[in-house]
């Protein structure tokens, strides 16, 4: 399945990420990334994957209710 980038959002310090995707047949998915360093390397990591959603405001609504700095960023 070719998933393409319809949405990004980053956090206020910058160190993680959220992803809407969508595929072709109408499905949409979150993905959330930590930006890490390790062994001298510095990197996006994936830290969190959704199910599937009929429509891209599902796939948003519940990133915002399982990812805090999303909730945290909209409050500010």
């Amino acid at each position: 399945m070719d998933w393409k980038e319809i949405k990004r959002v980053l956090s206020a310090d910058g160190k993680k990420r959220l992803l809407i995707m969508a595929a072709p047949g109408n499905l949409f998915r979150f993905e959330e990334y930590t930006y890490v360093t390790k062994d001298g390397y510095t990197f996006w990591s994936p830290t969190w994957g959704s199910g599937l959603y009929d429509s891209t405001e599902a796939a948003e609504r519940d990133a915002h209710l399982e990812l805090r700095w999303l909730r945290d960023r909209n409050s500010n």
